[in-house]
């Protein structure tokens, strides 16, 4: 449907907004937050960092990223702070503001060296377009590619000019609309239902569409234009709530990826549900409380989630997106699972984001509220294939078990199909290793050579020598799917079966199927393994991975965390034994500073049975 474009309010001023940001309770929070994560700003010769040749070079040249990136980043974190402060009364960074528009308006490109080449016409976004050199490439043409960074940049620039044009030289300003005007609309009303990324079933949709009509919605005085973007971005950002969530409105690129692609889907609709006169709301959508649902569904403890694919174990939603969406939706207790700014978890990237960081100041209420009840049930995402299961220790302390199936394929996967974590009051003992280090080779075929990406990695087992196979996305395989069989609870056993299965691709593999218990009341696990082969038995290995310390006596092992130590037991074959190996390298080339264990145990050739018994034990404190 094209928009008319008298549907269109007109922008109003930023005065109340502004006002709304200096009154704000999370006002505090929030610059104490940008004092820590871009502290180059308190020193007294401030310098900008520099985005070279050679360092946009580096990733063509050798996968690496973060030589280009971490300067991009900075100065993006550098502008949202510094632009901040200006709008609460620090007139001092007026200067400071202008020289940080000009040096982005002077970056070349605003597209990462990691995207480019993915342009109108690319069609696997999980392919990533290879420089072939020339002159003809990202550096030399105009712009006809929007990616993630440069939909964002564009935004930030909008939301500055919005709030502070009177205060910018006009040259200035007006560098940043033609800028802004060269990079982000002429490329997106050109090409924009061409982008890969448009209707795509993933992150990349709803930050590309919701930055890019951010910036049109500040920046576009063409009533005609700004409908005609609007009414591309509503397609692609209608498509991105159809498809970029399972049926039961979660998401299977993991927490963080949630939370990423909408930041900008929320802030954008609610900019355009106020610029529209509540004609077009987005977040009045009923679709839109189920997917506000899934983060209580894998929640663990305060700021800890059940991770899987590229997913880290420990993130933190957006405060301010998060609590509007909890307004809008209804779903009060997704309010309990905001944390402090001051946390290990909270990164420095999200400082680049200063749309996001204003909405920050604009709807969160600054509180830091119980982690909610909702978030301690057991849930069940029948079409993410996830289950979490909660019971105690007679001590008292919280135990969490949580599994998935799924399949080999989608965005960010992993090859972890039947994979669990056991978490002791807050801690994952047995856990998830979380993603690899992004690099070219890591989205490309060779993903699965890296153990935080292939079934190595995870507690899953390894049969007649073969991982997991990996699916039609970064590797050759078919696409398969792990099923969740059953799950229920008898008396205080709570238990899932997954059928894991047809993701070996092994024919002389019949049946390979995982049950999961949990007693409620003690915390105690049980793990049985059951195999089938046509013809003659594969060899089984069983494996689990922990960040924690293990010991290691023949059939059992001891995973010890701060609070609680878990016992593990093999029942069955009754002559298998562990064996514990350090994967220091893995860890080291993947730029992680713990080190993962991976207890083994080989199975003899004629069992086709695994019995595994896990007890809680609580460390006494001194």
């Amino acid at each position: 449907m094209q928009l008319d474009p008298k549907f269109f309010l007109p922008q109003p001023t930023p005065a109340a907004l502004i006002a709304q940001f200096r009154s704000s309770p999370a006002r505090q929070a929030v610059t104490a937050y940008l004092r820590k994560a871009v502290p180059s700003l308190d020193i007294a010769e401030t310098s900008i960092p520099q985005t070279s040749y050679s360092l946009y070079r580096q990733f063509s040249r050798s996968g690496e990223r973060d030589g280009y990136e971490n300067p991009y980043f900075e100065k993006r974190a550098m502008l949202t702070r510094a632009v901040v402060e200006l709008i609460l009364g620090d007139e001092s960074r007026t200067d400071l503001v202008q020289d940080l528009l000009w040096s982005i308006c002077e970056e070349t490109s605003w597209v990462l060296p990691a995207h480019e080449d993915r342009g109108p016409g690319f069609e696997d976004p999980d392919k990533p377009g290879v420089w072939q050199g020339g002159t003809n490439t990202t550096l030399t043409r105009e712009p006809d590619f929007i990616d993630l960074f440069a939909a964002e940049t564009g935004a930030s620039l909008a939301e500055t000019l919005y709030f502070l044009e009177d205060r910018l030289a006009p040259e200035v300003v007006q560098r940043v609309r033609d800028e802004v005007e060269r990079r982000i609309f002429q490329p997106y009303l050109a090409y924009g239902r061409k982008f890969w990324w448009h209707r795509g079933d993933l992150n990349w949709n709803a930050v590309c569409n919701g930055a890019v009509g951010l910036a049109f919605m500040r920046l576009e005085r063409d009533p005609h234009r700004l409908a005609e973007a609007m009414t591309i971005i509503l397609d692609g950002l209608n498509a991105y709530v159809e498809t970029g969530f399972e049926a039961d409105g979660g998401s299977l690129e993991g927490i963080g990826y949630w939370n990423y692609g909408l930041l900008y889907y929320v802030t954008l609709a609610e900019l355009l549900n106020e610029r529209t006169g509540r004609e077009i709301d987005l977040l009045a959508a009923p679709r839109l409380r189920e997917i506000a649902h899934y983060p209580l569904a894998i929640a663990l403890a305060p700021g800890k989630y059940f991770n899987f694919a590229d997913a880290a174990d420990e993130d933190m939603l957006q405060p301010g997106i998060i609590q509007h969406l909890a307004q809008r939706t209804g779903v009060d207790d997704l309010a309990g699972l905001i944390i402090p700014y001051d946390t290990k978890v909270w990164r420095g990237f999200f400082a680049s984001k200063l749309a996001i960081v204003l909405r920050d100041l604009a709807w969160w209420d600054g509180e830091i509220h119980p982690f909610p009840a909702a978030a301690r049930e057991d849930a069940y995402l029948p079409a993410c294939a996830l289950i979490k299961l909660n019971g105690r220790t007679p001590q008292g302390q919280p135990v969490i078990l949580a599994a998935k199936a799924g399949t080999n394929s989608g965005h960010h996967y992993h090859l972890d199909i039947g994979h669990f974590i056991l978490g002791v009051d807050g801690e994952n003992l047995l856990c998830d290793p979380g993603r690899g280090l992004y690099s070219q080779s890591y989205f490309r075929e060779g993903r699965f050579e890296n153990i935080f990406a292939n079934s190595f990695g995870h507690s899953v087992p390894r049969i007649g020598g073969h991982l997991q196979m990996p699916g039609p996305k970064f590797g050759q395989g078919s696409l398969e799917h792990g099923q969740i069989v059953s799950q229920g609870q008898s008396g205080s056993k709570k238990s899932v079966v997954m059928d894991i299965q047809a993701v070996y691709g092994l024919p002389r593999l019949s049946l390979a199927r995982r049950k999961l218990e949990l007693d409620e009341h003690t915390g105690e696990v049980s793990l049985e393994d059951s195999f089938e082969f046509t013809g003659s038995p594969l060899e089984i290995e069983e494996a689990f991975v922990t960040w924690c310390p293990v010991a290691v006596d023949g059939p059992a092992a001891w995973i010890t965390g701060q609070s609680s130590e878990l016992c593990l037991t093999i029942l069955e074959p009754g002559n298998a034994a562990f064996v514990a190996n350090l994967l220091t390298d893995e860890c080291r080339a993947n730029q992680r500073e713990q080190t993962l264990t991976r207890l083994s145990t080989r199975l003899p050739l004629d069992a086709q049975r695994f019995i595994l018994r896990i007890t809680v034990h609580s460390i006494p404190k001194i």
